[in-house]
């Protein structure tokens, strides 16, 4: 008879060979208590807080004004907040009282993690009168949809219609900024606020350029339905503001990836290399001079 079969036979010599051959990384591993009930509780704060990108997209392409900025930041402000307080202690559930007593000091790596979340809220406050918060750029709808701004150093493009901005563009003799993105397009927010709000960039842009912004996303219907052949040959049907702008993207300048940013002429002609999605603030500066460069010798 082998060995494993006799410590089948044998539960003593089974409990006594698991305890000196068995893995010892097992015996040290934490128990299941009520820290299990603390990390789901954190995980469920963090998850509601990230959901709320879903509807604030759909309310932006959906043009429903609901769920703006001011709106979006006050609702992380208290869940974050919420968050630190039960990190810290403050606040409590009674799940809490599993495998204890539910008034029990929190551990100080929860005690730091909760200054660090409250913390987090108290910067996101001066975003509710337009400081650029760059940190939750990423996931907050644009400034633009604020209703109070108390920071005048933003762009805002006044045109999201692409015949109505050449025709303004060519009326003042000025080249064209297109900003092909979406509402929600991460990359272009962190754009936004990264490199728009720059004083110098945002000077170039207001004083010498028309920006036009055209969201492939927008989900407003087109007044009628248009037929067109696309790259590939085939017969499409466009129905929304956004497949319209998503179709000339991929039509006029042969790419489909947001941000896209172009500079043309007032016929439409481009005046350099596109430029995506890139924090340098020089290099954007640059992209930007020779742009008017080239607009100067046509």
């Amino acid at each position: 008879m082998c060995s494993s079969d006799l410590r089948k036979n044998n539960p003593q010599l089974e409990k006594e060979w698991d305890e000196e051959y068995g893995p010892s990384w097992l015996k040290s591993a934490p128990k299941s208590g009520s820290w299990m009930e603390t990390i789901k509780i954190v995980l469920g704060f963090i998850e509601l807080a990230f959901s709320l990108k879903f509807p604030s997209v759909a309310d932006l392409a959906y043009g429903w004004h609901i769920m703006d900025r001011e709106v979006f930041l006050s609702l992380w402000i208290v869940i974050f907040g919420l968050l630190g307080l039960y990190l810290i202690g403050k606040l409590k559930f009674q799940v809490d009282a599993i495998g204890g007593d539910i008034n029990k000091p929190m551990p100080v790596a929860c005690i730091m993690l909760g200054l660090c979340s409250l913390a987090f809220s108290v910067y996101m406050i001066p975003g509710l009168w337009g400081a650029p918060c760059k940190a939750v750029s990423a996931f907050a709808p644009p400034i633009n949809t604020q209703d109070f701004n108390l920071n005048n150093k933003t762009v805002e493009s006044e045109y999201k219609d692409y015949e109505t901005g050449m025709a303004a563009a060519k009326a003042a003799g000025k080249p064209v900024l297109i900003d092909f993105t979406g509402f929600g397009c991460v990359n272009c927010r962190k754009m936004e606020a990264a490199v728009w709000t720059d004083a110098k960039v945002a000077d170039l842009l207001n004083q010498k350029y028309v920006l036009i912004s055209l969201f492939v996303d927008d989900k407003t219907p087109l007044p009628e339905q248009m037929e067109v052949t696309d790259t590939d040959g085939t017969k499409r049907t466009l129905r929304t503001v956004g497949d319209k702008w998503s179709y000339l993207q991929r039509y006029k300048f042969g790419s489909n990836t947001q941000p896209m940013y172009i500079l043309v002429d007032n016929e439409g002609m481009p005046l350099t290399g596109s430029r995506s999605y890139d924090e340098n603030i020089s290099e954007y500066m640059d992209f930007l001079n020779a742009g008017l460069e080239a607009y100067a010798k046509r």
